[in-house]
């Protein structure tokens, strides 16, 4: 496998300094800029094309939120990863609908980090447990009751049959594979079938990412 590019982003010198020298111990990963505003990052991206963008959530003016925005309408093959100091569920939604398929706390170990990297770059979202919990729960709450949401119709055009369109619902209402199989009257083994199906037709490797998918294709308005 190539290396990991990135292009690191903080408004912070010392932070920047440490997340090099973090990534520094992972042989497969190097930086090959850094930025210390939302502006600058933008410029540097288009000048570098970096595999993925390792961002501040939090930087004065255009913060990581508008700058991942401008990044993924003018660079929509970049990978962002969002990077804080607390987790906060609201902004993390923000980012994921605003582009972002990584969000990690600044505390995160080195290894971890360079795995969060590389695994966005391979098709899979990183996003910290925590916040996956609060994404399924919110979704949760947004689909009582608004099961137009998401239609058929629209599943139909990507390929998804109604049984999978029925079992995509459950996923993102929170449900675990035992109560989808009752709730549908079908076994647990037949439920990972067709979520392993929905997520290939999707091509997304887990529900993270299935959250993602959905709140990135403007399926909740």
């Amino acid at each position: 496998m190539g290396r990991t590019r990135v292009l690191l982003v903080d408004d912070m010198g010392m932070i920047r300094c440490g997340i090099r020298t973090m990534l520094g111990t992972a042989p497969d990963v190097e930086v090959v800029g850094e930025a210390s505003s939302g502006e600058e990052a933008v410029q540097l991206a288009h000048e570098l094309k970096p595999d993925v963008v390792l961002m501040d959530q939090d930087m004065p003016e255009c913060d990581g939120l508008e700058t991942t925005r401008i990044l993924k309408q003018t660079m929509p093959d970049i990978e962002v990863v969002m990077m804080t100091d607390q987790l906060d569920g609201g902004k993390a939604l923000q980012a994921v609908e605003a582009g972002a398929t990584g969000y990690v706390l600044k505390d995160i170990p080195a290894a971890n980090l360079a795995a969060a990297l590389r695994s966005v770059c391979n098709g899979r979202a990183f996003i910290h447990p925590e916040i996956t919990r609060k994404l399924i729960n919110d979704l949760a709450r947004m689909m009582r009751g608004r099961r137009d949401w998401l239609t058929w119709h629209q599943t139909r055009a990507l390929g998804l049959t109604r049984r999978q369109f029925d079992i995509l619902l459950e996923l993102v209402n929170g449900s675990t594979y035992v109560e989808i199989a009752d709730k549908l009257t079908l076994t647990e083994g037949t439920v990972k079938t067709h979520v392993h199906n929905i997520l290939a037709k999707l091509r997304c490797h887990n529900r993270s990412q299935l959250i993602t998918y959905v709140l990135r294709n403007r399926f909740i308005e």
